[in-house]
């Protein structure tokens, strides 16, 4: 009796200590979500605004200023429709300005949202893959550890490998009070920056 009684606890004590290692384990593997600062998104914002170094105020033609930087552009798409397909009442002019190069790496695009029944104006897309002159001294040396300082630390489940190359996906939010929320797509090639990608959201019934 008293060997069964010895090896019931011998038994009981295993399956503790494997439940106590698998609990560990299952642990170490949870993604610990890492938040922005403050600054982080701010930085964000203030890039979307303006990825290149110069200066405007909210009275800037953004098309205009479009064309003065980069010239006449291959492509040109304009429509007029509803804010996001939601709110009818709020319409704007859409402009679609595109730039493709004989090399493939100089393109350039930018989306435009102008606003007809609410006055604003602002950048929707943004594709670059030529860093001339970014803000921020942004350009082909830029690496991970540097647009993490910009703009917050990557989460492990935002980084994706396919061979060489690392794509990140920043999902980040800028005044969850007011009317956009930014989204920046950036992807690196063995470690350095190859393509950056804005998208901006807008709540119609924040404007």
């Amino acid at each position: 009796m008293k060997y069964v009684k010895n090896l019931i606890k011998i038994l009981v004590i295993v399956q503790c200590l494997f439940f106590c290692a698998c609990n560990k384990k299952e642990a170490t593997t949870v993604e610990t979500i890492v938040e922005p600062t403050e600054q982080n998104i701010l930085n964000l914002a203030d890039f979307v605004k303006c990825p290149f170094n110069e200066e405007f105020n909210n009275k800037t033609n953004l098309e205009k200023y479009v064309l003065k930087k980069f010239g006449k552009p291959n492509k040109v798409t304009k429509s007029r429709e509803g804010l996001n397909d939601a709110d009818e009442d709020i319409i704007v002019d859409k402009i679609w300005l595109e730039y493709t190069e004989k090399d493939p790496g100089d393109r350039y695009s930018f989306t435009i949202h102008r606003g007809i029944s609410k006055r604003f104006e602002v950048f929707t897309k943004i594709s670059i893959y030529n860093f001339i002159d970014i803000k921020y001294d942004i350009n082909e040396e830029t690496t991970i550890e540097d647009i993490e300082n910009l703009f917050g630390k990557l989460n492990e489940l935002n980084i994706r490998r396919i061979d060489n190359d690392i794509k990140t996906y920043y999902d980040a939010l800028y005044n969850p009070d007011g009317p956009y929320v930014y989204h920046l797509d950036i992807g690196f090639k063995n470690g350095k920056l190859n393509y950056i990608h804005i998208k901006v959201n807008i709540s119609a019934s924040e404007l």
